[in-house]
């Protein structure tokens, strides 16, 4: 189980390297070329956006393809050379036009990537959660690493430091092992997944518990930056949330077996209730510390909630198409339009605009407490 983890693991370490270089700092390297405000929302909305049509099309291309395999490969070159063209992008047209090519790339290779984990998992014996969690591990190093090396050499290194992250995922995806074709009559693919009440319930409760971190994901950084607090302790909050998302996964067998899927998903919904007030009231580091660890709640028993309901109401056949269309849903029509919203809200109402996401947060946990089963 261990020699047949280690690629899986290899990969999302990869990928999340990339995420934990792109999420902290992106808004501030868009914000160095001159972008306004509701610019950067709409250049992040756009990046959540494209999910809606790319992201569920690949997956059901990766189901159906017989090369499928090297759809991973593939986008991740492709992202490489979106980061490539970054280095020299002006204006906000062209700028667009590279976030949606390099997004529609780089963001399905996450949904791929845990549709193979989680089939080789239960194929060879190993946890989900414990391969996922170098992906969180290796985000704190790109998060916190990156923050030490953006500020000693600045923001015009981040495209470049992408770039050559995609091209080691490149080179990783090939080495993934191959998946056997799925055994029995090939389920009907994403018109099935979208008649089933079941799946659509965790899709509607994932939905609305992702988005609420709109606000931080785009817009927290730039909040504590004008609070005083520079690229190091920004990137350590960072840090400290992933950190906190790791111990979470570690623990994530025995806590399915205590609270189970669903109740993973409540735990989530409760974290917020507690977390976005907090972040709303206050940007002392002393304070932010306890707030970022509530990132194990709010993203980390979220996340792994749905995971397991999404493989539990979906067919194996159709593992890719399940994990992407949750991808389209979760990161781009819901958090698409709650980014688009945040940059609005955060230029209007600064810190306070976090209240309004204990709204999102509230309303998945009224969704999974009603709505959501763990029977298929």
């Amino acid at each position: 189980a261990l020699r047949s983890a280690l690629p899986f693991a290899l990969f999302q370490a990869t990928i999340f390297l990339a995420l934990g270089l792109h999420l902290p700092f992106w808004s501030l390297w868009l914000e160095s070329k001159g972008l306004s405000l509701q610019q950067i929302g709409l250049l992040l909305a756009v990046a959540a956006w494209i999910r809606i049509a790319a992201t569920p099309a690949i997956g059901q291309l990766a189901d159906r393809w017989r090369h499928g395999r090297l759809l991973i490969p593939l986008l991740a070159l492709t992202a490489a050379a979106g980061y490539g063209g970054f280095l020299t992008a002006e204006g906000l047209f062209l700028l667009l036009i590279l976030q949606a090519a390099t997004f529609s790339s780089f963001m399905p290779l996450i949904p791929l990537a845990d549709a193979r984990t989680l089939a080789a998992g239960r194929r060879f014996g190993f946890d989900y959660g414990r391969v996922r969690l170098w992906g969180s591990l290796t985000f704190i190093l790109g998060s916190t690493g990156g923050g030490w090396l953006l500020g000693y050499s600045g923001l015009e290194l981040l495209p470049w430091l992408l770039l050559g992250v995609m091209l080691v995922a490149a080179w990783l995806g090939l080495l993934l092992p191959s998946e056997p074709p799925a055994k029995g009559r090939r389920a009907g693919g994403m018109m099935s997944l979208l008649r089933n009440r079941r799946f659509l319930a965790v899709l509607l409760a994932s939905a609305l518990l992702q988005s609420s971190h709109a606000l931080l994901y785009g817009f927290a950084s730039l909040h504590w930056r004008a609070a005083g607090l520079g690229e190091g302790m920004i990137g350590a909050l960072w840090t400290l949330g992933v950190l906190a998302e790791i111990v979470l996964f570690a623990g994530g067998p025995r806590l399915i077996r205590i609270l189970g899927p669903r109740g993973l998903l409540l735990l989530g919904g409760a974290g917020g209730l507690i977390r976005w007030p907090l972040l709303a009231v206050t940007t002392d580091p002393l304070l932010l510390v306890p707030a970022q660890a509530l990132h194990a709640l709010t993203f980390g028993a979220s996340h792994l909630g749905a995971m397991h309901l999404i493989a539990l109401h979906a067919p194996p056949s159709l593992a890719s198409t399940a994990q992407t269309l949750n991808a389209a849903v979760t990161g781009g029509i819901a958090m698409g339009g709650a980014l688009y919203t945040a940059g609005w809200l955060f230029e209007r109402l600064g810190g306070d605009a976090f209240y309004l996401m204990t709204f999102l947060s509230l309303s998945g946990l009224l969704v999974a407490a009603a709505f959501v089963q763990e029977r298929r």
